[in-house]
Order: structure tokens, then sequence, then C-alpha cells
């Protein structure tokens, strides 16, 4: 993937006087789905209020990163605004191997939280908004137990993307997922889906 160049911050709008600010920038969002956070900090001596505000955005399809750091004076923030920014690009593609050792640690334990909460309402009872906790949860407790946590979802993506499926007609993809070596654990979203259940008699005597 190229350098991300530059965003421009539209300073002298001063998006990021406002309480919360403005951010993502339209910029940003033309890029697509993201995610964002911020941070406040100040430093006040007998003169004046020094601001600096940091925000971070994440594009959610493809976790690249943008950092920004915004300071200024509060009595004068257009003649005395700095800004910088700093890209940080996609993660490496996860090797086979890599996303085996990833299903190991978390698949089970995900599943597992989804079939405790079976028969129950979790928040606003979206599908987005279950697996959205259980990765909450379980990045707690894995950090308690001192190792890697899960990924939080970044929008409505909830980790690293092994299966896009577009089917033309109903079942003509019947079997990719076990040719996609989709796993316990995995996360599935679908817009539109038909399940079929296949029983096998006993053989007769």
């Amino acid at each position: 993937m190229a350098q991300q160049n530059d965003f421009d911050l539209a300073l002298n709008t001063k998006w990021f006087t406002k309480e919360p600010p403005a951010f993502p920038l339209p910029s940003m969002k033309a890029l697509g789905p993201c995610t964002s956070t911020y941070n406040w900090f100040w430093e006040q001596d007998f003169a004046d209020t020094t601001k600096t505000l940091i925000c971070a955005v994440r594009w959610t399809d493809t976790k690249a990163i943008t950092k920004v750091r915004v300071t200024w004076k509060r009595s004068d923030p257009s003649g005395t605004i700095t800004a910088q920014q700093k890209h940080y690009p996609p993660p490496a593609p996860l090797s086979e191997e890599e996303l085996y050792k990833v299903h190991q640690l978390y698949g089970a334990n995900i599943a597992g939280w989804a079939e405790a909460v079976v028969g129950t309402t979790v928040g606003d009872g979206e599908c987005w908004t279950l697996i959205h906790r259980a990765l909450l949860d379980l990045a707690e407790t894995y950090r308690q137990y001192g190792q890697e946590a899960p990924l939080i979802s970044q929008g409505r993506s909830h980790g690293y993307p092994i299966l896009t499926l577009t089917a033309p007609t109903a079942g003509s993809n019947s079997g990719l997922l076990q040719i996609a070596d989709v796993r316990r654990g995995d996360i599935l979203e679908m817009k539109s889906a038909h399940f079929h259940m296949i029983t096998e008699e006993a053989p007769k005597k």
C-alpha cells in the first residue's frame, strides 16, 4: 500500500476547539468507514493556557491508522496553532501458521462466551453488539492474565478478514466455509443467508 499523504486538516475551521472535537475530518471519512478517539491536555502559566489535542483514526477495512496532534494558545488559536500528522500502514497479512495460532488463542473462548449468553439479550440485541461485548470482556480477561488481548471491534470489522463470499444463486456456494477453513470462534456476518439442515438416515436392514 502506498504511503498515506497528509490530510487537509482544515485548521481555519477551528474544529479542534469544539467539545467534542469535530473529528474524524471529512477528508478522512472519504477514505471509508472509520473509528476514532481523542485526548485533551493543557498547560497553564501566568499569561495563557496552552492546549493540546491528540486524535487517532483507524479505518475499519484496512486497519491503517493516522494520528494528529494539534497545539494552540487559548487566547489566539488561529495565530498559534501547530499540527502534526503520523500515518501507520495496515498490519501485514497473517500467515496460515499465524492464523492458526490466533485461532488456538481466542477461538474457543469467543465461541464459549457466545454460547454462555444464548437465550439472553446482550446490550441492544444487535448481532454487532454481541461480538463487540464478547471481545471487550475477553480482552479484559486476557490482560488480567498478562496475555495479548484480542483486537476490539472497529466499526463492523471484528478481526482479520479471511473470507468474503457472494452467492449468485441459493446453494451455489455450498461447502465453501469448510474449504475456507472457517473454524470455531471465527465471526461470520451475513447480509442474507439460508440455512438448510441435512439429516442422514440410518441404513435400513
